[in-house]
């Protein structure tokens, strides 16, 4: 299992690399401040709320007509809490997900909206395998969301707000879900302005 994890890491950062063939060097990196609500264990009630860093890099592909251009995007993020609604263990979430961009520029601001797809490393926690509880788990990631960036200048713009839906699929008690909502701001670096 161990191997096709790391086999699946190595694809998943190679793979943003490999389709933009032209250049290596991402056009933006953004470097963000994340907070996120979660859905709580079963058997404790309401959500709980993680803090963290999260960053991602875009590559641009082709111009769309009256789109900026479609492009590939590479996320990742560390959120972490102290406790799990009410229960006496934290959680660290870890994501990692990679796939298309669609971005429009309106003059000094820019949008876009992507569909990110990898996966979830939870650490510091208990998550159940059979009969017993474990300190981490692995799942699937889907990392749906957009951003709006206002350009400084050529060289960085500040990332106004970013909301992502962050699903993943890390054992529990119940449906082995979690719905996530996360948000974030913070700036973005340019490479080649175009």
């Amino acid at each position: 299992m161990r191997k096709a994890e790391a086999l699946f890491a190595m694809l998943f950062l190679l793979g943003p690399l490999c389709a933009a063939q032209v250049r290596v060097v991402p056009q933006t990196v953004n470097v963000r401040y994340s907070a996120q609500i979660s859905n709580s264990p079963a058997g404790s009630c309401g959500c709980f709320a993680l803090q963290g860093v999260s960053g991602d890099a875009y590559w641009h592909l082709l111009n769309a007509g009256s789109l900026t251009g479609l492009g590939l995007a590479a996320d990742a993020g560390v959120e972490h809490t102290n406790t799990v609604g009410s229960a006496n263990y934290g959680l660290t979430l870890t994501t990692l997900a990679a796939g298309p961009r669609a971005q429009l520029s309106l003059h000094r601001v820019q949008i876009f909206g992507q569909s990110l797809f990898g996966f979830a490393h939870g650490s510091g926690s208990q998550f159940p395998r059979g009969n017993s509880m474990v300190p981490s788990a692995n799942s699937f990631a889907l990392d749906l969301g957009g951003a709006a960036d206002y350009l400084i200048d050529r060289r960085f713009s500040v990332r106004i707000a970013q909301l992502d839906y962050l699903r993943t699929a890390l054992p529990n008690t119940t449906t082995n879900w979690q719905n996530n909502l996360r948000i974030g701001a913070g700036i973005t670096f340019h490479f080649g302005l175009r």
